[in-house]
Parts: C-alpha cells; sequence; structure tokens
C-alpha cells in the first residue's frame, strides 16, 4: 500500500512538472512571459499585437491627463496645467516592446547549449513573481518642451551673458564687455524627471527651480583672443596689390573686420579669432569697380534676314570675390602685410560659337514715337539713351531691366540738361528725355507680347507721347525706380535693335519664331476733365494656335500739366 502511494506521488510530481515545463516553454513563444509588466501595466501571456493595442491606449489616456508645473521663489507662486503631449512627450511603443518580449524565449542558436533552458525556464518564474515592470520608451521634443517653458515662466529666466570683444573706432582698440551671470531653470534634471515618471505612466506635480549659471565666455577667454587680435591689428598697414594698384587696409577698417565665436579648444570654452567674410566680400567688391575690367559681348545686327556681327565679342578679367575673400582672411589673420591679389579671365555671355546657336530668325515685334518739337538738348538726350540698349541680348526667360542697362546718368556719360518731370515740378536734370526711349521700348515690348513686369505712366499727359496712339502707351523712368521691366517670354535670344530716322526712334526685337499672334486694344480714354487731367487703359493679349497665353490690361492715371508747372535753372 505504502509503495502504490509512493508510485502515485510520483506520477504526479512528474505530471505536474510535465505541464509546467509544457506551459512555460511552449505556450509563451508567440506571447509574453507569465507576470510580465511594462509600464505598470500587465501584459503576460498577451500577443505582441495586444500588448500593443493595449499600451497604446493606456498611452493615449496618459497624453491626455494634466501635469502640473509650479515656479516659486520670493513672493511668487505661479502654476500651470498642460498635458504631457503639449510638452513634447511622445512613446516608442515598438521599441518598448522589444526586450521584454524576449524573456522566457529560447535563442535558436544557443538553445542546445548546457542551462540555456534552465536559464529562460528561471526568468519566466520570476516573470510570474512580478519581477519584471520594464519601463516604457519615451522621448520628450527638446522643441515643445523649450516653447512651454519660455511661453509659460520664461519671464523668471535671466539668460547669462559672455564677455564680448568690441572694436572702439575712435580709440583704433578692442573693449570688453564683461560677462554677466544668468539664472537658468534645471532644464535637464526636469526633463529626465517627466521622463521618469512618464516611463511608468505616472505624474506629479514638476516643481521648477532656478540655479545661478555662468556664462560660456569670461573674462579670460576675452583677454587672450584680445591680445591675439590687438597683435594683428598692430601689424597695420595691411596692402591689397591688384594688377598694380595698391589698396590700403588701415586699423578702423580692419578692426571692424573682427569676429569672435565661441569655441570648445583642449576641452575648455575658447574665442576664436576670426575676420568677417560678408565684411572682406564687401570691401572687395567695391575695390573691384576700380581693376574689373568687364566681358563684351558682340554686338550683332539683323539685316537681310540674317544674323551678322557688327563688333567681336571681348574678354574681361574680374576679380574672384569668394576665392579673394578666403584668401584676404588667411594672410591678414597670419599677419602677412603685402597681399596680392590676381584677375581671373572672365568670358562673354555670348561668343562667337553661341552666336549660331541663338535662333534669331525674326522681327518679333516693334515700337515707335515721335520726338518732333524737342530741344536739341532733348534730342542729344535721347540720342545717347537709344544707343545703350542697341545690339542688347535678352535670353529666354531673363528679366529685362531698364534702368540697369541704362546705367548711370549725368554729365559724365555725356547727357545734358533737360526738363523731367520731379517732386510735382518740371525741371531741367542731366537725361532729360530719355522717358522717350524708356516709352518706345515699352511699346515695343508690348507689340512684342513680352510679359510685362513693372511700368509706370508719367505723371502728366506729355505731348511726345501722343502719337500715334493717343496717350496710354507710355512708360516713365527715373534711377533707381521706376524702372521699366519685361520677362523675355519666348523659346529664344531676343535682340534688341534701335534707329533714329529723322524725329522718329524706333526699337526692334529679333528671335525666334513661336507663331505668337500679339492683339492690341487702345488706348481707350476712360475719363477726361478740361484741366488737362484723365485716364485711360491698354489691353495686350498674346495668342498661340488659337490659344490665350498672356492677357494684361494697362491703366494710365494722368494728372493735370497745371500742377507741374515749368522752372528753368542755371543748368541750361
Amino acid at each position: 500500500m505504502v509503495f502504490k502511494k509512493t508510485i502515485l506521488t510520483i506520477f504526479l510530481a512528474v505530471t505536474i512538472l510535465g505541464v509546467t515545463v509544457f506551459s512555460f516553454g511552449y505556450f509563451p513563444k508567440n506571447s509574453f512571459a507569465f507576470g510580465l509588466k511594462i509600464g505598470n501595466e500587465k501584459i503576460g501571456g498577451f500577443s505582441r499585437e495586444k500588448a500593443k493595442m493595449k499600451l497604446e491606449n493606456k498611452v493615449n489616456i496618459f497624453l491626455q491627463k494634466k501635469i502640473n508645473f509650479v515656479f516659486t521663489s520670493d513672493d511668487i507662486v505661479e502654476t500651470i496645467l498642460t498635458t504631457p503631449e503639449e510638452i513634447g512627450i511622445n512613446f516608442d511603443i515598438e521599441r518598448s516592446l522589444e526586450e521584454p518580449f524576449q524573456i522566457g524565449k529560447q535563442d535558436k542558436i544557443q538553445e542546445s547549449k548546457p542551462g540555456v533552458f534552465f536559464r529562460n525556464f528561471k526568468a519566466k518564474i520570476f516573470a510570474l513573481q512580478g519581477k519584471y515592470n520594464f519601463p516604457l520608451k519615451v522621448n520628450i521634443s527638446n522643441d515643445s518642451f523649450e516653447k512651454f517653458l519660455t511661453e509659460n515662466f520664461g519671464e523668471y529666466e535671466i539668460f547669462p551673458k559672455s564677455a564680448e570683444l568690441i572694436f572702439n573706432e575712435k580709440s583704433l582698440k578692442f573693449e570688453i564687455q564683461k560677462p554677466k551671470d544668468g539664472l537658468l531653470f534645471k532644464r535637464v534634471e526636469i526633463k529626465e524627471g517627466i521622463k521618469r515618471d512618464a516611463q511608468n505612466l505616472e505624474l506629479n506635480d514638476i516643481y521648477l527651480s532656478l540655479k545661478k549659471t555662468t556664462p560660456e565666455i569670461g573674462l579670460k577667454e576675452a583677454e587672450e583672443a584680445k591680445e591675439v587680435a590687438k597683435d594683428i591689428l598692430n601689424n597695420t598697414p595691411y596692402l591689397l596689390s591688384v594688377k598694380g594698384r595698391v589698396f590700403v587696409i588701415n586699423k578702423k577698417v580692419l578692426g571692424n573686420w573682427f569676429s569672435f565665436l565661441p569655441q570648445k579648444k583642449d576641452n575648455r570654452p575658447n574665442l576664436l579669432v576670426s575676420l568677417d567674410e560678408v565684411l572682406i566680400g564687401d570691401y572687395l567688391t567695391e575695390i573691384s569697380s576700380f581693376v574689373n575690367i568687364e566681358p563684351e559681348n558682340p554686338i550683332l545686327s539683323f539685316k537681310d534676314g540674317s544674323l551678322k556681327i557688327t563688333s567681336s565679342p571681348k574678354t574681361g578679367r574680374m576679380l574672384n570675390i569668394r576665392e579673394c575673400t578666403k584668401e584676404v582672411q588667411e594672410k591678414i589673420l597670419k599677419k602677412e602685410q603685402k597681399i596680392v591679389l590676381s584677375l581671373k579671365e572672365a568670358e562673354p555671355k555670348i561668343t562667337e560659337e553661341k552666336i549660331k546657336k541663338l535662333q534669331i530668325e525674326i522681327l518679333v515685334g516693334s515700337g515707335v514715337s515721335n520726338f518732333a518739337g524737342s530741344p536739341k538738348n532733348r534730342v542729344h538726350n535721347i540720342k545717347i539713351g537709344a544707343s545703350k540698349f542697341n545690339g542688347v541680348l535678352i535670353e529666354p526667360g531673363e528679366e529685362f531691366s531698364f534702368n540697369k542697362i541704362l546705367g548711370e546718368v549725368g554729365p559724365t556719360q555725356g547727357y545734358l540738361p533737360e526738363l523731367v518731370i520731379k517732386e510735382k515740378k518740371t525741371v531741367p536734370e542731366y537725361g532729360g528725355g530719355i522717358c522717350q526711349v524708356s516709352t518706345t521700348m515699352f511699346r515695343a515690348a508690348v507689340n512684342s507680347g513680352m510679359e510685362i513686369l513693372e511700368r509706370e505712366s508719367h505723371a502728366y499727359p506729355v505731348r511726345y507721347y501722343s502719337w500715334p496712339y493717343g496717350q496710354g502707351f507710355d512708360a516713365t523712368v527715373y534711377l533707381p525706380s521706376p524702372d521699366l521691366r519685361f520677362k523675355n517670354n519666348t523659346p529664344g535670344y531676343i535682340l534688341i535693335q534701335s534707329k533714329i530716322e529723322g524725329n522718329y526712334l524706333t526699337f526692334e526685337f529679333y528671335g525666334k519664331d513661336d507663331k505668337r499672334k500679339v492683339i492690341i486694344k487702345g488706348p481707350y480714354v476712360t475719363w477726361a476733365k478740361s484741366d488737362g487731367s484723365m485716364g485711360t487703359k491698354l489691353y495686350q493679349e498674346v495668342r498661340r494656335d488659337g490659344k490665350l497665353i498672356l492677357q494684361k490690361t494697362f491703366l494710365s492715371s494722368y494728372k493735370s500739366p497745371k500742377l507741374y508747372p515749368v522752372q528753368r535753372n542755371p543748368l541750361e
């Protein structure tokens, strides 16, 4: 009888052990070990997908709860409630599941090794006893957290101010602005505390406190940088030599170029002494006008149905601003007083080889105006102004600027004083009559179907611009503005030709035949008064294969000429 009981006991023990081994060895292969938790949530025995759904649900509820931020200082108590989501807390559920899912699982590579089975079995027993509670993977967005802190508590912070070096133009010396300590929140500690709570889906009040913060750059670092900069500055003058011309960089110029950038050196902060590349570049751009020789495009003419070269292209010489900036910066920092810069050859945009590919085939459009009755000075200015545009090439898609090509207008350029409309008066000024040129150019551009980007009518109706259309087809210009601008909307280059025959000025636009048809309506007078003021409308349509590709209305509003009395002065 005793023997039978012993046999029964052994059988039961083996059975229990077998069931246990089966349960802990096979059942959890596609699920989490029994008793296991993630972020305080029980997921033991759950499949990975079911555990993910449960955690996502808990996380969504958590993100909508309120977290209390409290700041106290002296007699100030500030409390702000917000959600974890608003301060940038976010969870990585997939990563949170990875490590817990492996608890009690046999590695296929090592499953045959002694002790692996019992080690996994032990892990499952520990899980069953509640010894595994994995934290959720949590991140906090720096941008969101910083935005919340700044908007709600930023007024209580004082940011530290590093020592700075300032160049005094009067004394021609560097002066140090002393550093100042600041008071900042313990951002790292605050975020770590929030993160610890969030890993277990817990919320606790967050108490903010300020701590004294020293600036990155102190007096010692500023003094060291000052000595380096002073040594370079006292080595002036530095001489820039470009093709025989010498430009002097004195203390005043150089002093303003210095920049001092915080950096780490030998694991401690310091100020890197450098020279501002933008300011050096500006200086080189300024002196380049004295040494550059601009390349010249060939002067072309369209005659007898073909394109001809009337003047060959010319290579220029230009200062390479980017390369020279680096060279000047490096050599001055090395205290090299003599710096020789070279010019590089600059090819014109249009070479003789490229001319063959311009596809200038037909007269696209033209504009004409009559300057009969103009004083001799006005006629003289019209001839000079019109010559500036003869042979100009406009690339496909390029924006044409009348003022840019015209350039300066004064006695040096050969202009004479003549009447212009200026500051509610009509007075003599160098270049008077240039608006005859801009008006004719505007007419040619509109008649060619160009896309007009900027155009302004005259202040009052000018008699020279009434032929042959009547008022409303004019364009005034004055440096730097207003300007006349249009876009070459054809598939090829546009060649501008100007000619003066008697009292008639003509601009012709030659280019590629893209089968466009330009329709001009007007200008129409929309209103008029006895004092000479009026309003007009001009319509432009451009069609190709019957389809409308451009439509524009130009409105002009002219005031009475009586408001702009003519005044002569000794310039004449």
